[in-house]
């Protein structure tokens, strides 16, 4: 028995294999949460303005990447790093 495949929104490269699930996402309705996510792609996804919470996530995973990607101090992120 063969599955039908209702769109594209159903070839497991979308939703399906997402490797990222971002605290903003977990506040959406589900239905919104499917389309965002399953039914549009990246492209389209980045047409939608960030939100005040989106771009403070941002900000503050940057930070705690370089923060742990080059063994930095939080005075180090806020004041910058002193060479020497």
């Amino acid at each position: 028995m063969t599955l039908i495949v209702i769109g594209k929104e159903w070839d497991k490269k979308g939703c399906f294999s997402a490797d990222h699930l971002s605290a903003s996402q977990l506040n959406l309705s589900p239905s919104l949460w499917f389309m965002k996510y399953c039914v549009w792609d990246a492209k389209q996804r980045k047409k939608i303005p960030p939100s005040v919470s989106m771009f403070f996530g941002s900000v503050i995973g940057g930070a705690v990447q370089d923060i742990i990607q080059h063994k930095l101090s939080v005075d180090e992120v806020m004041e910058g790093k002193k060479n020497g």
